[in-house]
């Protein structure tokens, strides 16, 4: 048998073949039925494999989000105590900063306040001196002449109007506030000056 009469010659056999088998199962139903079972079976196992392994796809996709998601939270914690910590971290800093400037500040008024009433007692005791050499009770050098310090007296107080030509004079308690206002003045600029120097932001 050649070739050509081989693919002849099979595909008559799988029709005549197909033919007698359903004339076979049409000669009783049952035949039928149990063919029809069959192949029902097989479908659905076939069925039943395709949707074992979309679900075995399912599962694995599932299963690699679930360990992404789990990443994800994971990193997202650490970036939540991260930010905590950091939070903490800033306050401390800004507690300790607020220390530094007020214990700096508290140091420079105690300075500020130490230098003033030495200043100010010094300026006290320099105007009592030259009241003193106003008045003639100085060193010598006669009233109205500042002595070794080369300053000019303070005169006192004189009493009744004034003469042409005298000078208008003030009475011990101005001279004192005024001395006082003037170096509370000096100090206080001073102070504002120091205040102003602190560095108030984090070092």
């Amino acid at each position: 048998m050649t070739a050509l009469q081989w693919l002849r010659f099979v595909p008559s056999l799988a029709i005549e073949l197909i033919a007698q088998t359903i004339r076979w199962l049409a000669e009783r139903p049952i035949r039928l039925l149990i063919a029809a079972l069959i192949l029902l079976s097989l479908w659905l196992w076939v069925m039943l494999g395709m949707a074992r392994d979309l679900a075995e796809d399912r599962r694995v996709q599932a299963a690699a989000w679930h360990g992404k998601f789990v990443e994800q939270k994971a990193e997202m914690s650490k970036l939540v105590a991260l930010v905590r910590a950091a939070r903490i971290e800033a306050a401390r800093l800004d507690q300790d900063n607020i220390r530094r400037v007020q214990d700096e500040w508290t140091a420079t008024l105690s300075e500020v306040t130490h230098d003033y009433q030495t200043d100010l007692a010094a300026a006290r005791a320099l105007v009592a001196e030259r009241l003193r050499q106003g008045s003639g009770a100085g060193a010598a050098g006669g009233a109205g002449c500042g002595g070794g310090a080369g300053m000019s007296g303070l005169p006192a107080l004189s009493t009744g109007a004034l003469r042409p030509g005298d000078a208008a004079v003030v009475d011990g308690a101005d001279i004192d506030a005024v001395t006082e206002n003037t170096v509370r003045l000096e100090h206080l600029i001073d102070a504002w000056k120091r205040a102003a120097s602190i560095a108030v932001n984090r070092p």
